[in-house]
C-alpha cells in the first residue's frame, strides 16, 4: 500500500519527502525534509533566511490546524518609518530589506508538535544536497541570471556562492553550497536555538547591518510562530481551510469566496466567470490594509504539498521575497537573507507584515479532500481563488483546475490581468500574459473518499512529485 505523496516546486525536494514517508514518517515529516531540501535547490524563491510562511495541517481526524510562521518587527524599527510613502516599501533589497528570518523557527515548531522522525533524519537530504550539490533548472539559472544582470554580479558573498565562476549558473550545472551545508547540520543538532544566538544569528545580523539592515541578536531571542485551528470560509457545498487572514493571502480569498455570486458565473469560464471574480478580487484588494508586496511582482515563493498514509495532508508555502531576496548572504553561513522588511505596516498589534501566500485545504462534499498553494508573489490569491472556484463550484479535477488559463488583479492599479485564452472576455486594454507569465507554479494533492492521493501540478512550470 502506498505510505504517501509529495509534491513540490524540485524532484529533489519530492524526493526528499517521500524518503521521510517511506521512513514511518507523517505528512509534517515529509514536509519538514521536503522544505528543508527546497531551502537549498530553490535558493531563488526560499531558503533558511525566508522571512516566513503558512503551513496547513489536515490531521486524518479532526479539524485541519495552521501554523503560521511569519516574521515580526526589528527592535530597532522606527515605527515613524511605517508612515513615511516608499519608505519600507522601497526597502526591496540590501540589508535594510532584511526582517528576522522565521523559516527556521516554523519548521521546527511545525516538527516538534507533529513529527515523528528525529530532526536529524530529516535533514539529510538537504545536507547532502548542499554539500555534494544539485543540478540547476531553469527556473533557478533564469533567477540568477537576472540577479546578476540587475545588480552587475551582486554582492561579494552572494557572487562567491552562487557565481563560483564569475558568471551565472547555465541550466545543467552543478550548484555547491558547502557553507549552507554546515549551517544545516548546526540545525539537525542545535534544533531551533541555532537560530536563537550564537554564530549564525552574529553572521546574520553583521551581514544586514554592513548594508543599512536593523537586525541585532536580541531580534533572535523569540519568535511569533502561532498553531491554531485553521481559519474556515464555507463556500456552497464545501469548506475552506486557510492560515490568518490577516497576515496571509487568505485576507483576500477568503473575503473573494465570500462575496462571490456563484450566479453570475456562467457555465464555464466565460466572459461572466472573468468579470465576476475579477469583481470580487478588486473588492478583497481594497478591503486591505497594508502594503502586502504590492511592489513585489517578481515571480517568488515555494510551494510544496504532502500525505500520509494515514490520511494527514499538509500544504506549505513559505518565501524569502523576491527572487534573491535580500541579495544579502551572511558570511561562513551560506544563508541568503530575506527581503522581508518592505512588508511591515502599522496596525493595532504594532508593526505587521502582511503577505500574499495562501495555502489551503478544501473539503468537498462526498469526502474529497484536497490540499493546494501556488507561488507568484500578490498574483497568489487570486490564482487560489480561481481554482478553488473551479474545484467546488465547476466539480473539476484539481490538475484541471491548476492547468485552467490564469487571470489576476494587478495590486498597483487594480486592472485585471489575463493569459491569452482568457483574453477574447477581457475588455480593450486589459493586460494580456504570455502563458505562465508573471504566475507562479501551484502544487496540490487531492484525496478521494477511498483514501486514495492524486498529485496535481501547473504543467507551465518545473515540478517535482514522488511516492513513498
Amino acid at each position: 500500500m502506498p505510505q504517501g505523496l509529495v509534491v513540490a516546486a524540485h524532484q529533489a525536494a519530492a524526493e526528499a519527502g517521500a524518503d521521510a514517508l517511506a521512513s514511518g514518517g507523517t505528512a509534517i515529516d515529509a514536509a519538514v525534509a521536503a522544505a528543508f531540501a527546497l531551502c537549498v535547490v530553490d535558493p531563488a524563491n526560499c531558503g533558511v533566511g525566508g522571512y516566513g510562511g503558512f503551513l496547513l495541517l489536515a490531521p486524518a481526524v479532526g479539524a485541519p490546524l495552521r501554523v503560521d510562521f511569519n516574521t515580526w518587527a526589528p527592535l530597532k524599527l522606527d515605527p515613524a518609518l511605517l508612515h513615511v510613502p516608499g519608505r519600507i516599501s522601497g526597502f526591496a533589497e540590501g540589508g535594510a530589506s532584511v526582517a528576522p528570518p522565521a523559516v527556521v523557527p516554523g519548521l521546527l515548531a511545525a516538527h516538534a508538535a507533529f513529527g515523528r522522525l528525529p530532526l536529524a533524519r530529516l535533514l539529510e537530504p538537504a545536507i547532502r544536497l548542499a554539500a555534494d550539490g544539485f543540478l540547476v533548472g531553469f527556473s533557478t539559472a533564469l533567477a540568477l541570471r537576472q540577479h546578476f544582470e540587475r545588480t552587475g554580479g551582486g554582492e561579494r558573498e552572494f557572487a562567491r556562492v552562487f557565481y563560483p565562476d564569475g558568471h551565472p549558473p547555465a541550466p545543467g550545472s552543478r550548484l555547491v553550497q558547502s557553507d549552507l551545508a554546515g549551517t544545516l547540520e548546526t540545525i539537525s543538532t542545535s534544533g531551533v536555538d541555532a537560530f536563537r544566538t550564537g554564530a549564525i544569528v552574529d553572521a546574520i545580523c553583521d551581514a544586514a547591518g554592513a548594508s543599512g539592515g536593523l537586525l541585532e541578536p536580541a531580534d533572535f531571542s523569540e519568535d511569533h510562530v502561532l498553531i491554531e485551528p485553521a481559519e474556515t470560509v464555507v463556500l456552497e457545498s464545501a469548506v475552506v481551510h486557510g492560515a490568518s487572514r490577516k497576515t496571509s493571502g487568505a485576507g483576500i480569498v477568503f473575503p473573494a469566496l465570500a462575496e462571490t455570486n456563484f450566479d453570475r458565473l456562467g457555465p464555464n469560464r466565460g466572459e461572466a466567470y472573468v468579470n465576476e471574480l475579477a469583481r470580487v478580487l478588486r473588492a478583497a484588494w481594497a478591503g486591505r490594509s497594508g502594503p502586502a508586496e504590492a511592489a513585489l511582482s517578481a515571480r517568488h515563493t515555494t510551494h510544496l504539498c504532502t500525505a500520509d498514509a494515514n490520511g494527514g495532508m499538509v500544504a506549505l508555502t513559505f518565501t524569502h521575497g523576491p527572487w534573491c531576496g535580500s541579495g544579502v548572504v551572511a558570511a561562513g553561513t551560506g544563508v541568503l537573507l530575506n527581503a522581508g522588511a518592505n512588508l511591515f505596516a502599522p496596525s493595532d498589534d504594532g508593526p505587521l507584515a502582511t503577505t500574499n501566500m495562501s495555502p489551503v485545504i478544501v473539503d468537498v462534499a462526498g469526502g474529497e479532500r484536497h490540499a493546494l498553494g501556488a507561488t507568484g508573489g500578490p498574483r497568489i490569491p487570486a490564482f487560489v481563488l480561481t481554482t478553488i472556484v473551479d474545484l467546488v463550484h465547476y466539480g473539476s479535477s484539481l490538475s484541471d483546475a491548476l492547468a485552467a488559463p490564469h487571470l489576476a488583479i494587478r495590486v498597483a492599479d487594480q486592472e485585471l490581468e489575463v493569459e491569452p485564452q482568457l483574453a477574447q472576455f477581457a475588455r480593450p486594454g486589459v493586460k494580456h500574459l504570455q502563458a505562465g507569465d508573471g504566475f507562479g507554479a501551484a502544487f496540490g494533492i487531492t484525496r478521494d473518499a477511498t483514501d486514495g492521493w492524486t498529485p496535481a501540478v501547473d504543467p507551465r512550470f518545473e515540478h517535482g512529485m514522488a511516492r513513498a
